[in-house]
């Protein structure tokens, strides 16, 4: 039976078989989920058979054996080409690889990235669309694309396993080339950390052991339940700090946003349970000053927030934005998305999707969710300041 005592055990096995992090160049250099400047920068070049790795086509070959694809050998390989993540092209065949981390889908994505292919004359066009665990797109992105050509055209691939086994299988083709050897181990362990990987084949022994022991294993679907619920509460806590500050400093919350829910901790439970329709949650006040601009605190996945002008970056109140914060003579270090001019990932730049070890164990600090939702109204106090 699950006790005390069997979480003081699992506890010790942690202990027993922690493995202090070592030096990580990627760590150094980008965040771990920067899916632009260092997952598909990376691993564009060892697809590319001109990149640095020497191996000219064959990490390329390795990789499209994997969803049993071939191009010739004198194949183009493109990162970031017209905002396509890794564009594989050959002949009349172009690989689009549609690169996801953490961010969700833009409207008619990978519709658009076929179109974009089709016009520059290729008929034979795949689609990769890789993320952490191989989960399919959204219909908002495929919207334009026939059902036939999501069944047999669109692959879903996940780091988790075919990122992990084709890293690992690179590891030994570089045996006696040391600095890519070691790139590529420090890659791997990026994601063995993304994906929550026990690579410890001995600790992942000794907890199957513990769960066989008695009648352990009987009682973790209550376990997994009390966890959902756990998770429910501390995120229904950091929403309403964020609600409640929000509305203070800004005034009242409109639209969609979650404390104006009849039932905010059912919306929270719905969104960690992956219920249809409960994609997002959010926070939302109107800018003073603008006809048609808010702040927004959004969760998809991450929780981001900002500036959010409903018509986009065609808007007047979106330019007029912009030109004042590029005039601005203070450096708001913010991001610009197509509906958004300003923009900020919360920090720590938690997944809540995909919550490992150091996540839980911030989020169960009360002291952190405040610090947390104070990091977000703080970001905003500086923007509508600047905007006044």
């Amino acid at each position: 039976m699950i006790n005390e005592q069997f979480f003081n055990h699992v506890r010790l096995l942690e202990k027993t078989y922690f493995r202090k992090p070592q030096y990580n160049l990627f760590r150094v250099l980008r965040s771990e989920s920067d899916e632009v400047r260092l997952h598909s920068r990376f691993l564009g070049d060892l697809l590319n058979p001109k990149g640095g790795h020497q191996h000219g086509g064959e990490l390329l070959r390795l990789f499209l054996d994997k969803f049993d694809l071939s191009i010739t050998a004198d194949a183009l390989v493109d990162v970031e080409y017209k905002n396509i993540d890794i564009l594989i092209r050959s002949g009349d065949t172009a690989v689009i690889v549609e690169n996801k981390i953490y961010a969700g889908d833009q409207k008619e994505q990978l519709s658009r990235y076929y179109e974009v292919m089709q016009k520059e004359g290729y008929t034979n066009i795949k689609i990769i669309y890789l993320t952490l665990m191989g989960h399919p797109p959204s219909d908002d992105s495929t919207v334009n694309l026939s059902p036939e050509f999501i069944k047999q055209h669109l692959i879903h691939a996940s780091y988790d396993e075919h990122i992990h086994e084709l890293i690992n299988r690179y590891i030994e083709l570089s045996a006696t080339d040391a600095p890519l050897r070691e790139a590529l181990i420090q890659y791997a362990d990026i994601i063995s950390k993304l994906t929550h990987k026990l690579e410890n084949k001995e600790h992942m022994e000794e907890l199957k052991q513990l769960l066989k022991t008695g009648s352990n294993l009987a009682a973790i679907p209550n376990l997994l339940e009390a966890y959902n619920e756990v998770l429910v509460d501390y995120q229904l806590d950091i929403w309403k700090r964020i609600s409640e500050e929000v509305r203070n400093k800004f005034g009242s919350l409109i639209g969609d946003s979650i404390c104006n829910k009849d039932d905010p901790e059912e919306a929270v439970r719905a969104y960690v349970n992956n219920r249809r329709g409960s994609k997002y949650l959010n926070v939302e006040t109107q800018l003073e000053g603008y006809d048609d601009t808010y702040l927004l605190v959004e969760q998809d996945h991450h929780i981001y927030f900002g500036v959010y002008c409903p018509d986009a970056e065609g808007s007047d109140e979106y330019k007029r934005i912009r030109r004042v914060v590029e005039d601005a003579s203070v450096e708001l270090n913010s991001e610009v998305w197509s509906n958004m001019p300003v923009a900020f990932y919360a920090e720590p730049k938690i997944n809540f999707k995909n919550l490992g070890s150091e996540e839980l164990e911030y989020l169960s600090s009360e002291h952190n969710r405040q610090a947390y939702a104070d990091f977000i109204v703080t970001k905003l106090q500086e923007v509508v300041s600047l905007l006044k």
